[in-house]
């Protein structure tokens, strides 16, 4: 799963707040049962609503919200293990 390099915004309630270093953001899974293992890990059940195809579209998750071992940054994009779940809040 690559992420986006640009400039966006984390799911992570809080998340988004005194940004200072460079972030890479990750789509949402859209198989059904990874995606709601992520928005338990987030603790965004409220997104549960808007349902897998609508969250990959979506909502991003930044990599600070991954353990290192789970992606892969290089100079020009990040990939992050396909079965990568948030841990880090």
């Amino acid at each position: 799963m690559c992420a986006q390099k640009s400039s966006g915004w984390c799911v992570v309630k809080d998340c988004n707040k005194n940004i200072v270093e460079k972030r890479h953001f990750f789509r949402f899974p859209k198989e059904h049962d990874r995606w709601l293992q992520w928005i338990r890990a987030c603790e965004r059940l409220d997104l549960e609503a808007s349902g897998a195809e609508y969250a990959h579209r979506i909502y991003r998750l930044c990599h600070l919200h991954f353990e290192e071992k789970w992606y892969n940054i290089s100079k020009s994009r990040a990939i992050l293990h396909p079965d990568a779940v948030p841990t880090k809040l």
